[in-house]
């Protein structure tokens, strides 16, 4: 009877009740949702590719002496569905090693390594391998999703494109300024809203803020780089003491570019339609991570980029030379140091556009090499205080010495350690050196071509015999010369 007494209590009591009831209902109904979500979820496919996913297209490669008819007999395919899926006429020629995409058929992930270039994240590799970010990190055990990946780091990548290699974004960048909207962008391409919206998965209504980079699609190769940066590339992706490096950029803004790599200064001139300059990794360089910087000015400063380059050890050994009495004078620290900076104010000096084209030749006809590059010295059993700055090659007096390139003479004369000594100017901040000489057959201003005799080898100064000592010179650091012979800059 005391409920009868307590109104507020009958009250609460018939409220929670009813609160009873509804929890009760819902419970009911999200239990078999719940179930329902989990049969849902699709079950990882054995390649670890979820079951239901996009379908990995099938890819041919191209091999000797097949046509696009006996290719579509092959797989069952009519010639003009090849021709219409790989965007090919008749009259276009097959090449060995080209892939091309069968219509229909379903190809299978195929596992392949992808070499980090520069401005490479995590969500544009995983765009040219039609993959995931996840994926790529759990393959390669990464860590930090934002974690910026180093020029040259080697990954793991399941691609899903039917192919083994990176299918490439295409486009162009478009920075948003004032007062730009997508319906004013796209007329200025020639394009509809709708496609630059999809190509930068723009979410309707579409916001734009100046300083937003857009791609504009097109036919060429896009990288994913911050602000007005059109291109960066860095040739060779792997880096170890002795290295020369070819930095290329392009831009959108007016000006010129400037950066630094391992502390050193970058040098740019006008190339293609950008700018490139080349940087010389010396012997003592200590291993690791070293930092690319970017940057460039003109009307306005261009936006600053930044990516880390490791660079390898060599492995360099020391070499040990014993000389004679007679020139024991010549290992006077101070000797060498005035003749070091002599040859520096030769060596900085700054040509323009580059004399030489394709590979350097080496300057002997014989090439046994007596002494690598890179290696510490010790005269006489002191310290070890330089290191080989280019390669020894074996010959008597006399021996025919030939310019690699083309080049410009820029000294010719004795000097007290290197001997008789020939220096040639190839542009680009790019010099080449010949010490010990015997003659010298050219004068400074004298042009010379690839072939061309400029001197005599011979066993003048701080030398235990005939040879010739090669060096290359990068904007003044010494290089390893063999790479020249074996990949074409700039």
């Amino acid at each position: 009877m005391n409920w009868l007494k307590n109104p507020r209590k009958t009250r609460r009591n018939a409220k929670g009740l009813s609160l009873l009831v509804m929890a009760a209902s819902l419970i009911a109904i999200l239990l078999p949702l719940r179930a329902w979500a989990q049969e849902a979820t699709p079950t990882p496919s054995p390649d670890g590719a979820p079951s239901g996913g996009p379908i990995i297209p099938l890819v041919h490669t191209v091999q000797e002496g097949e046509n696009l008819t006996f290719i579509a007999n092959s797989y069952g395919v009519t010639v003009e569905a090849l021709l219409a899926v790989n965007n090919l006429s008749n009259a276009d020629a097959l090449s060995i090693g080209q892939e091309l995409l069968i219509p229909g058929g379903e190809g299978e992930a195929v596992v392949t390594a992808h070499t980090v270039q520069a401005g490479d994240t995590l969500a544009h590799i995983a765009t040219l391998f039609n993959t995931t970010p996840d994926e790529i990190m759990a393959t390669n055990r990464l860590l930090n999703r934002m974690a910026p990946l180093p020029i040259g780091q080697r990954l793991t990548v399941v691609s899903r494109t039917g192919s083994a290699q990176p299918q490439p974004v295409t486009g162009a960048p478009h920075v948003v300024a004032m007062g730009e909207s997508l319906l004013t962008i796209a007329a200025q391409y020639r394009l509809s809203p709708a496609e630059i919206a999809a190509a930068n998965e723009l979410v309707y209504p579409y916001y734009l803020f100046p300083g937003q980079r857009l791609r504009i699609p097109g036919t060429a190769v896009y990288q994913d780089l911050p602000g007005e940066w059109v291109q960066v590339q860095v040739r060779p992706l792997s880096l170890q003491q002795g290295s020369t490096v070819s930095i290329y950029v392009q831009n959108l803004l007016d000006g010129a570019p400037s950066g630094s790599l391992a502390g050193q200064p970058l040098r740019f001139f006008p190339h293609d339609d950008g700018y490139v300059a080349l940087v010389g990794i010396d012997a003592f360089t200590e291993p690791g991570q070293h930092l690319l910087q970017l940057a460039g000015s003109g009307s306005r400063p261009w936006t600053p980029f930044q990516q880390e380059i490791p660079i390898a050890s060599s492995g360099f050994g020391v070499q040990q030379i014993v000389v004679s009495e007679e020139l024991n004078a010549l290992l006077d620290p101070q000797v060498r140091q005035q003749e070091d900076i002599f040859l520096d104010t030769i060596y900085n000096q700054t040509a323009g556009s580059p004399a030489w084209d394709g590979l350097f030749q080496f300057p002997v006809t014989t090439t046994v090499v007596t002494a690598g590059y890179g290696d510490g010295r010790s005269y006489n059993g002191g310290p070890i205080e330089i290191f080989h700055t280019g390669v020894d090659f074996a010959g008597g007096v006399g021996t025919p010495i030939l310019a690699p390139a083309d080049g410009v003479v820029v000294f010719a004369a004795p000097l007290q350690l290197r001997g008789n000594t020939v220096v040639l100017d190839h542009g680009l901040g790019v010099m080449t050196a010949y010490f010990h000489l015997s003659e010298m057959f050219v004068a400074p201003g004298t042009a010379v071509t690839t072939g061309q005799m400029i001197g005599a080898g011979g066993s003048t100064g701080l030398s235990t015999g005939p040879h010739l000592h090669w060096d290359v010179r990068v904007n003044g650091v010494p290089v390893n010369p063999v790479q020249w012979v074996e990949m074409e800059f700039p």
